[in-house]
């Protein structure tokens, strides 16, 4: 399928899987080139209140998976960078920002290749999210993607062991103790 359909296609779906009530308005602008970091398939705007949540959309048709996630990485930070640059700049000419921003990836490919970080950042991160992409009768369909849950899988002494200066309490030696029953009086 040509990347303009799909392009087209994911544009259609974003519009509606966004539009939740809340919002003052939503933008979606196809082929937007970050600075540095070549371009997105979409770029949304979401603003909500004094909140706005910038998407970073591409869509493939290939199968998704850790090469991706660099590439996302990259625009990410660069957008963010380049933000960063323009509310400086804004600042320095007397304007302060009456609001608050966050940029998100979205990685959008009919499978999503299982690795150790697809998996982690699917299930735990906040910056990437994964989406596979599907025609049916209905039309073009958009399900979110999850890999297992690495830490489930991590071994007790490991999960212990980590990052010994934050201060942790191990719960399960107190619940293996007998708790002393009340003495009545």
């Amino acid at each position: 399928m040509p990347n303009s359909v799909l392009v087209s296609s994911l544009a259609g779906w974003v519009r509606q899987a966004l539009t939740l009530g809340r919002e003052h308005c939503i933008d979606v602008r196809r082929h937007v080139r970050i600075p540095g970091a070549g371009r997105v398939d979409l770029l949304t705007v979401r603003h909500e209140a004094d909140r706005f949540g910038v998407g970073l959309w591409t869509i493939t048709d290939r199968e998704g998976g850790d090469g991706d996630i660099d590439a996302m990485t990259r625009r990410i930070h660069a957008f963010e960078a380049w933000y960063s640059e323009l509310l400086e700049r804004a600042e320095f000419q007397g304007f302060s920002p009456g609001h608050r921003i966050f940029v998100s990836g979205n990685i959008v490919a009919p499978t999503v290749r299982r690795t150790p970080l697809v998996d982690l950042l699917s299930t735990r991160g906040s910056s990437i999210t994964f989406w596979t992409w599907g025609r049916s009768a209905a039309g073009f369909e958009v399900a979110p993607f999850y890999g297992k849950c690495p830490a489930l899988a991590s071994p007790r002494t490991q999960i212990k062991d980590l990052l010994p200066h934050l201060p942790w309490e191990d719960r399960t030696a107190t619940e293996r103790t007998p708790s002393k029953k009340p003495i009545s009086t």
